[in-house]
C-alpha cells in the first residue's frame, strides 16, 4: 500500500508540475479516461485514444500523458462505480483532483466486426459505436454527451468530409480481402468524428 501511495504522489506531483505550468499560460488542461472497451483488438483500441487526444489538442486543451491519466487506475480502489453507464460525478471529481486536470474525456467504445456476402464473396466489414462525455471539474457537470454514434468500415470516403474536419487526419485506407485491424480503426475513426462533431461545431461557432 505504501508503494502504491508512493507512486500515486510521484505522478501527482509531475502531472501537478504540468499543470501548473499550463494554467499559468491560460491553458486548460484535460485528461483522457476511463475509457471501456468491448471487442476490438489492441491496436484499435489505442487509435481511440490517439484519436480523442488530436481533437482535444486541436481545441486548445493540454492532454496529460496517458501513461499518468491511467496510472490512478492502476494504483487506487475502488474504481469507478458506474451508473447508468458511466461513473458518478463523485469518482470523476475524484480522479480529476488526483491528476490535476479541469476537464476529463470519457466514454465506451465498441466494435461489431462481422464477413458479410458481396457479390461473388465474403467482405470484412466492422461497425464501431461510440459513447462519449465531456466532465468539467470546475462546475462537477458533464458539459457534453454523444451516446451510440456510429461508423461503418464500407461507408464512403465522398460523404464523410465533416467526419475528416473533425479528426484531422486521413482515414484509415482498407484493402478488400485484408485484415479486419484497419477496418476497424477505419470504423472508429468515423464514429469518433460523428461524436464529437456537434461539441467541435459549437465551440468553433459559438453564439
Amino acid at each position: 500500500m505504501k508503494l502504491m501511495n508512493l507512486r500515486l504522489a510521484t505522478v501527482g506531483a509531475a502531472v501537478g508540475l504540468l499543470s501548473a505550468a499550463c494554467f499559468a499560460q491560460g491553458r486548460r488542461v484535460l485528461a483522457i479516461g476511463p475509457w471501456t472497451f468491448a471487442d476490438g483488438n489492441v491496436t484499435s483500441r489505442s487509435m481511440v485514444i490517439d484519436t480523442i487526444r488530436r481533437i482535444a489538442e486541436h481545441q486548445g486543451f493540454t492532454v496529460i500523458d496517458q501513461d499518468a491519466a491511467m496510472k490512478f487506475n492502476d494504483y487506487n480502489t475502488p474504481g469507478f462505480g458506474l451508473h447508468h453507464g458511466r461513473p458518478y460525478l463523485a469518482d470523476l471529481a475524484r480522479y480529476a483532483a488526483a491528476v490535476q486536470v479541469d476537464h476529463v474525456i470519457f466514454g465506451n467504445a465498441s466494435w461489431h466486426t462481422r464477413s458479410i456476402w458481396v457479390g461473388t464473396g465474403p467482405k470484412t466489414i466492422s461497425t464501431a459505436t461510440i459513447d462519449l462525455f465531456i466532465y468539467n471539474a470546475k462546475t462537477n457537470t458533464v458539459t457534453y454527451q454523444k451516446r451510440g454514434a456510429e461508423g461503418r468500415s464500407d461507408e464512403r470516403e465522398s460523404v464523410l468530409k465533416d467526419v475528416g474536419d473533425v479528426i484531422l487526419t486521413p482515414l484509415i485506407t482498407v484493402v478488400s480481402g485484408g485484415p479486419a485491424t484497419p477496418r476497424e480503426q477505419r470504423a472508429a475513426q468515423i464514429a469518433l468524428g460523428r461524436a464529437f462533431r456537434p461539441w467541435v461545431m459549437r465551440r468553433n461557432n459559438p453564439r
